[in-house]
């Protein structure tokens, strides 16, 4: 579960020698997909790279939209709003005065009230101070939380004649998302 591997994740992010290390993996990212050796443009790149770090399996995504809508809808993360935020979430923010989609994403490493916050991202080398309220930057307007742990005692257990006894050819079967991460219609 992706809740297991929070605190290893909030550890990177603390860490300003795992974060340029973070940065450094972003950046070649980037240019492996030919943008060149850069963080600009690199929040979802570094924040991908955050992820699998921690042993949270995601794609490397270049987009931050693309990023945060597989994080949610793909990873089964939850949104929190502004204010309720602590350290291990993801903070998406919006421009509203440009085209629709997500402008940012960020890790959140620790909340200092319903505003303030150390956060980890491509735009500086160390753990920074970010305001959820923006200040001179773009407004944050959600987080994404890792969802609970479930109860092992909400599980139903198989009995033993469920267990297929023979391998099975399984490429018929649907996939619940395309490739791109969307469901499938």
């Amino acid at each position: 579960m992706d809740r297991d591997q929070i605190d290893e994740l909030i550890a990177l992010g603390t860490s300003a020698t795992s974060i340029r290390r973070i940065q450094d993996l972003a950046a070649r990212e980037m240019q492996r997909n030919g943008l060149g050796y850069t963080l600009h443009n690199a929040c979802a790149a570094t924040l991908s790279c955050f992820m699998n770090q921690a042993g949270i399996p995601v794609p490397v995504t270049l987009g931050a939209g693309r990023l945060a809508t597989r994080i949610e809808s793909l990873r089964h993360w939850e949104r929190v709003d502004v204010g309720g935020q602590v350290a291990g979430d993801v903070g998406v923010t919006f421009d509203t005065t440009a085209p629709p989609g997500a402008d940012h994403v960020y890790l959140v490493v620790e909340r200092l009230d319903a505003d303030a916050m150390y956060i980890a991202d491509n735009q500086a080398p160390e753990r920074h101070v970010r305001y959820a309220s923006g200040h001179g930057r773009t407004p944050t307007r959600f987080y994404l939380r890792a969802p609970a742990a479930v109860e092992s005692d909400t599980f139903e257990f198989l009995s033993l004649g469920d267990y297929p006894d023979q391998d099975e050819d399984t490429n018929e079967l649907a996939e619940p998302f395309n490739d791109d991460g969307s469901p499938v219609a």
